[in-house]
């Protein structure tokens, strides 16, 4: 009787331990099951096709790419230990390494093709890569090489004078902002990378206007060059990388329930309408620099994050991939009663899965951007 019920035990701890199996090996399936819908339309000239002048950068519209540079992400990319979480690393982190892949991957497409997209707001997160010697665009696994990435991008820029793109140097991670030994050294390598691949030649330094006073023919030099306006949370002396505390108002909702990012949009916008918000404004962080949102540059978080718990990660298995959620959640985002008004509040429309034209996506937020900048 002992031996029969040893047997049953044995055979049912068996069949649990393929299902345990099963489960990982099917969350950890890395790839999405759908094809990139891309748009028939070129938009690499769109803003000196459309843009006047005399207008105001803060208050142009454009398309943005929340994480931009993680397109390279994949089951086989180096952790990040600095921005990955305790249970993305170790022998757990192995065990969902397909699964967490797919919810660190914000973007499918490259610069050039996020540029011939139409984009020209970059979120932008590095950390130094101790295996490669060299600094990498990051979001959770290492993805680019920074110094690629903008040789890529002064190749662009070079091509196409007329315009100009915003580059929020968002997080370094693993460097103590208020240390300054850590901070003047990463600040150094980070900026001698921008230099050596040119893009510095192109940036609108502070000290010459205020950012509220700039105007597109201003960084542009009436559209006969290509510009560029980089950010940065880094303490520095260098012209070139305006502070981000003092120029840029970008909200985070942090939720993964449309809903809740809608009513969180609502809020934003009412907050900056009415003159309460303040640029730096992730809402847990306070910083002396900051100035009223409405004279900075404004981006609308247009993005679904995963939750840490156990709902988030069901939600998360749900949805597959961060891709696919975004790839659904940013349709329905244009579609809102209120974004009119979202975008005239915060005209950075920045979303993860930024050239996706699923229902058209591409082509209908483009449209609307274009529309919004000449007649508003």
């Amino acid at each position: 009787m002992l031996k029969r019920i040893r047997k049953v035990v044995f055979g049912l701890l068996l069949i649990i331990l393929m299902l345990v199996l099963v489960l990982l090996l099917t969350i950890n399936i890395p790839f999405d099951f759908f094809a990139h819908e891309q748009s028939e339309q070129d938009y690499s000239h769109w803003m000196s096709d459309t843009l006047t002048t005399d207008q105001r950068i803060i208050d142009v519209a454009m398309l943005g790419a929340h994480d931009a540079f993680s397109a390279d992400i994949n089951l086989f990319s180096q952790t990040d230990v600095h921005s990955a979480a305790s249970i993305q690393t170790g022998i757990t982190g192995l065990l969902i390494k397909g699964f967490s892949v797919k919810q660190s991957k914000t973007q499918v497409s490259g610069i050039t093709e996020l540029l011939t997209a139409g984009v020209r707001y970059f979120d932008i997160r590095l950390t130094y890569n101790e295996e490669k010697s060299s600094w990498y665009t990051t979001h959770t696994y290492f993805s680019n090489d920074l110094a690629s990435v903008l040789e890529e991008m002064n190749t662009f820029l070079f091509a196409h004078p007329g315009e100009f793109l915003l580059l929020d140097i968002q997080h370094v991670y693993g460097i103590d902002y208020d240390n300054p030994a850590e901070n003047d050294v990463a600040f150094a390598e980070i900026r001698t990378i921008f230099a050596s691949a040119n893009v510095l030649e192109y940036a609108y330094e502070q000290g010459t206007k205020e950012l509220n006073e700039i105007t597109y023919g201003d960084i542009t030099n009436n559209k006969v060059q290509a510009g560029v306006m980089i950010f940065s949370k880094m303490a520095n002396n260098d012209n070139a990388f305006w502070d981000y505390w003092s120029s840029i108002y970008s909200a985070w909702p942090n939720t993964d329930v449309p809903e809740t990012a809608y009513a969180c949009l609502d809020t934003y916008a009412a907050n900056i309408t009415s003159g309460d918000a303040l640029t730096g404004a992730l809402p847990i962080v306070e910083n002396a620099s900051a100035i009223n949102a409405q004279e900075g540059i404004r981006v609308l978080q247009g993005v679904l994050t995963m939750q840490m718990n156990g709902e988030g990660i069901i939600n998360a298995l749900i949805k597959w991939s961060l891709i696919d959620r975004a790839r659904e959640f940013n349709s329905n985002l244009i579609d809102q009663p209120n974004f009119a008004n979202w975008m005239m509040t915060m005209p950075v429309i920045m979303v993860d899965y930024a050239d996706t034209n699923y229902e058209n996506f591409l082509d209908r937020v483009m449209e609307m951007i274009i529309y919004y900048n000449e007649t508003t």
